[in-house]
């Protein structure tokens, strides 16, 4: 197995200094160039835990994208000296270097990066122990992967998510989710996932299948290119098995193994992992000044890591918080917006509903208007019939009586229909009281006295069937 990965190493490593060799010949790289190291190199060196050659690779490539102003390979580096960070357990400079990128890719559209930066917060947020944040980049880094138009880009970015996810949730003891996340996995499984799974069954103490897990684990890391960071986390999981299993001799061999890598790799939280179980190897054979050495490793490199995170949740926190403020803004700013718009309708349905009661009043103005100028006419002429009929019966004119009939049609229908009985003399007498003439003017006018106008109302009371107590002028007025 050794001897499989060396050969392996060696082959990379030609890659590498191939590649390597034909970008300092030619000075400044295009972009072509660039892409072809950021991605196929990047990956090898990612492969073979090379970190530190990441980071002074892509220090130099971000130099060329901004002589060049190629934006898009500027952010592919600052993401990858974060991935390469992250590894290296520097997360306060791994997101530093991805607060840059998010600022870059505010200006690009490429969902595949936006989804590989949430995924990279989400990796620095796990390893800070900050789970729940974790979760919650992992899930945009998701929402992004949607996106994603390549196929295999799309589900390489998907099930990696899925992975960590997984992971966090474990952490979080909620294990619906881990299970959840866990059977997505399978469909693209990591040696992480095998290990994971066995480490949960040596604790329910089921060596056997603890054992079958770390056994797929290893041949898993043999078919992928996962060399480096595979291969030190199988055999750290091997040796962990075998303390299980009582071969604290046999553990410490893997745990060593694995300890070198990680060591080369420069990844201090896999060290520390690794001193741990040593610590306890040496503890199970009696070993008592080896345990000491080791636990007085594990603690050192623990209060570095630890010190070094109190640092870094500052920064993570104001970085939540800063998004928290942003959001929060934008919630303003959408209210505000809303506020605007419905000020600005309503001052529209408003406007529109007085300029249609302003017409409508406009409208019915008018129509007084005419109805005044109409009444006012009907009442001129009303007035000038009313002069000309009672000059008719002073004058004792005999077309007095065919202008009255003209003149008060409707009265004179409603007399005679009523009481058909009435005499000429009776309906010329109702006519004059009609037109107000009091007892005195009659008589003068009629040429009979006071008297006799009085007795001929009071007959004219016994025709028409009056009451005693109604006022007859009144209601000859009435009619």
């Amino acid at each position: 197995m050794v001897q499989f990965y060396n050969v392996k190493k060696i082959l990379c490593a030609f890659f590498l200094l191939f590649s390597l060799y034909y970008y300092a010949q030619t000075g400044l790289a295009n972009t072509a160039q660039i892409d072809s190291l950021q991605k196929s190199v990047f990956d090898r060196m990612m492969n073979r835990g090379d970190y530190k050659g990441i980071v002074l690779q892509e220090r130099k490539l971000i130099l060329d994208c901004q002589k060049l102003n190629y934006i898009k390979g500027e952010t592919v580096g600052y993401l990858n000296l974060a991935h390469a960070l992250c590894a290296l357990t520097s997360n306060k400079e791994s997101l530093y270097f991805l607060n840059i990128a998010d600022k870059k890719l505010k200006h690009l559209h490429d969902d595949a990066l936006k989804a590989r930066m949430n995924h990279l917060y989400g990796r620095n947020y796990y390893f800070l122990g900050l789970y729940e944040q974790s979760i919650k980049s992992f899930n945009k880094s998701l929402e992004f992967a949607y996106k994603i138009k390549d196929k295999e880009e799309r589900k390489k970015r998907m099930f990696a998510v899925y992975d960590w996810k997984r992971s966090s949730f474990g952490y979080l003891n909620m294990m619906d989710s881990v299970y959840s996340n866990e059977r997505k996995c399978m469909q693209f499984p990591t040696p992480m996932l095998y290990i994971d799974i066995a480490e949960r069954h040596l604790k329910t103490k089921n060596i056997d299948s603890a054992e079958y897990y770390v056994n797929k684990a290893h041949n898993l890391a043999l078919s992928t290119k996962n060399l480096f960071e595979g291969k030190s986390n199988v055999l750290r999981a091997y040796g962990e098995l075998y303390i299980a299993k009582g071969e604290n001799e046999r553990a410490l061999k893997f745990l060593f193994e694995s300890l070198a890598i990680t060591k080369e790799m420069g990844n201090k939280r896999r060290n520390l992992e690794a001193y741990k179980l040593i610590a306890e190897a040496y503890k199970n054979i009696n070993d008592v000044e080896k345990e000491n050495e080791y636990l007085e490793k594990y603690a050192k490199l623990e209060d570095s890591i630890t010190l070094a995170d109190k640092g870094i949740l500052n920064m993570s926190i104001e970085k939540f918080l800063n998004e928290y403020t942003e959001n929060e803004q934008k919630n303003k700013n959408k209210l505000y917006y809303i506020i605007i718009a419905v000020i600005l309708a309503s001052t529209a349905v408003i406007l529109i509903l007085f300029n249609v009661y302003e017409k409508k009043q406009k409208q019915k103005e008018a129509r007084l208007n005419q109805t005044d100028l109409e009444t006012h006419k009907l009442r001129k002429k009303l007035d000038s019939a009313y002069e000309e009929v009672v000059q008719l019966a002073i004058s004792r004119d005999p077309l007095f009586m065919t202008k009255f009939k003209e003149v008060y049609a409707e009265f004179y229908h409603n007399l005679i229909s009523e009481y058909p009985n009435l005499t000429a003399n009776d309906i010329k007498f109702c006519a004059m009281v009609k037109l107000n003439f009091s007892n005195k003017e009659i008589a003068q006018y009629d040429n009979m006295s006071i008297r006799t106008v009085e007795s001929k109302k009071y007959r004219l009371r016994k025709k028409l069937n009056l009451a005693a107590d109604t006022d007859f002028n009144g209601w000859i007025t009435s009619l």
